[in-house]
């Protein structure tokens, strides 16, 4: 009993300092968004989300090795496999070190041939080649560095991690509005993330031979077991990256090169509010994987179906309100977000339609990290290319007909199908049926939600400022706060009287005596 709750503090507290790094990194990307649309303006700041979203596939030449690092991280720390760990960290990061060298290769062929495109739409010559070029780099140098980082997921150090990414993200945002100030542009831009990238996975590194004081990187603990090892779980987890980088990035692309950079902005900035809400709790429930791993490792398959229930419970009591909130305040949030009236009619009916991935796909998150946590990958994977490929050629067939909406539709329908069979397989995986799931899960989240949907959907839509949009979200989260917590607190006063009524395994092994 004390080894459970001793674990599940571990699992709330990695999960919170997770969170909160992460909340972090968000809080000022929404400030930044509009501060860089003015800075740069509509169609040099569509420029950037373009080449962001080409760049991002190529994050794809982490080959799943991150996930499989984490996984395989945590089972070997957790039951003191020293040596085999050593080779799995050693495997990895030469394997990062070979997809660093594609990156720079495939990289530095496609970039001169994007770059004057994007330069052609832009109307004006600018840095938008020698930016590529140097966001290249960046990731070719940072691929091999983000296995310290992996490795301090695979050992629940998410503490020290966020302590890390938030003193860097303060350098960060000083550097920008340093050279947005002074000389704005994308490769000032550039040359600020690269810095502050290359010194955070620098400290990782040294924390990751802190934490690990055994820790050995050689080419000499490489052998062809481990590197099977890596292969059988990293490939099936490439192919679910694969299919997440299209899902997610496709959207811009397909609007910047059949629009305008312009609308591709727009859109970005649509996705963007999704993604924001989406990311930000999807940051607590990847600490889920190396808890599952270790919980699985040790037998605990309790555990890792008390994680699905519970996580994906506490996920929608935070998700249901933000998702609500959305629809219910977004037109007046757009125009005083970005900074003007026609960004709500711009943007607010796309982020409607992508919304609606949101509730589904944050519960979702939670069940794809039993699915990594267990190593239950091949299917899963498969079925998200699948998802991409729908989602792709919806994208390229709605795209002219209805605009920014239609390539919104064309993410949201597939993943929304998606989502559910991926709560489905979680289910049968662990053997939870599908009435426990919805009882356990999403009933109170659902009854409590009932509260603010209600008060948004009488009260009359906020004028464009930010306190009447505070204020007419503070109408519903009173309620909603008031709601989840007498609900939660009857479930605790009614399992109390249960567990005394209970008696524990070693009363229940004293017999009677005589005089009793």
């Amino acid at each position: 009993m004390l080894e459970t709750r001793s674990a599940n503090r571990s699992l709330l507290f990695g999960a919170v300092t997770n969170w909160l790094a992460f909340a972090a990194t968000l809080a000022v990307g929404f400030f930044l968004a509009p501060y860089l649309v003015r800075a740069l303006g509509d169609a040099r700041y569509g420029v950037w989300c373009v080449v962001e979203s080409v760049l991002a596939y190529f994050t794809l030449f982490d080959l799943g090795i991150a996930a499989c690092l984490v996984r395989f991280v945590a089972k070997h720390h957790a039951t003191g496999e020293r040596t085999e760990l050593n080779r799995i960290v050693s495997a990895s990061l030469g394997l990062f070190l070979l997809a660093a060298c594609g990156v720079l290769l495939v990289g530095g062929v496609i970039s001169p041939f994007v770059a004057p495109g994007l330069e052609r739409k832009l109307g004006e010559p600018g840095d938008v080649l020698p930016f590529m070029l140097l966001m290249l780099a960046n990731l070719a140098v940072t691929l091999p560095l983000s296995a310290f980082p992996t490795i301090l997921d695979g050992l629940q150090r998410f503490g020290a991690k966020s302590a890390v990414r938030l003193v860097c993200l303060a350098l960060r945002v000083g550097g920008i509005v340093f050279v947005t100030e002074t000389r704005p542009g994308l490769l000032p831009l550039a040359f600020v993330f690269t810095a502050t990238n290359l010194l955070e996975h620098a400290i990782m590194a040294a924390l990751c031979f802190r934490f690990l004081p055994g820790l050995r990187i050689s080419g000499r603990l490489v052998d062809r077991e481990t590197l099977r090892e890596v292969k059988g779980y990293s490939v099936d987890a490439f192919l679910a990256m694969l299919a997440g980088r299209i899902t997610v990035q496709t959207g811009a692309i397909v609007v910047g090169g059949f629009l305008t950079v312009a609308a591709a902005a727009h859109y970005a900035l649509a996705a963007r509010l999704v993604d924001m809400a989406k990311n930000l709790l999807r940051a607590a429930s990847t600490t889920l994987t190396p808890a599952v791993s270790r919980r699985e490792a040790t037998g605990d398959l309790d555990g890792v179906r008390r994680v699905l229930l519970e996580g994906t419970r506490w996920v929608l009591y935070l998700v249901l309100p933000i998702h609500l909130g959305m629809l219910a305040f977004g037109r007046p949030f757009f125009a005083r977000w970005v900074g003007g009236a026609q960004y709500a009619d711009w943007c607010f009916p796309a982020m409607a339609v992508l919304s609606a991935t949101l509730t589904i796909g944050v519960a979702q998150s939670v069940a794809s990290r039993i699915l990594y946590g267990m190593g239950k990958l091949k299917l899963f994977a498969r079925l998200a290319l699948v998802e991409a490929a729908v989602n792709l050629a919806l994208s390229l067939a709605l795209v002219g007909p209805f605009g920014l909406v239609g390539v919104a539709l064309a993410v949201a329908v597939p993943n929304v199908l998606f989502c559910l069979f991926v709560i489905a397989y979680a289910c049968y995986t662990l053997d939870v049926r599908a009435k426990t799931y919805l009882f356990a899960s999403w009933l109170k989240p659902l009854c409590c939600a009932c509260a603010p949907a209600l008060i948004w959907w009488v009260l009359a839509p906020a004028e464009p400022t930010w306190p009447s949009i505070a204020l007419g979200i503070a109408a519903g989260l009173g309620p909603y706060a008031c709601a989840v917590l007498g609900l939660e607190v009857l479930t605790v006063r009614k399992r109390v009287p249960d567990a005394l009524a209970t008696p524990s395994p070693i009363l229940r092994s004293v017999r009677p005596t005589a005089e009793a």
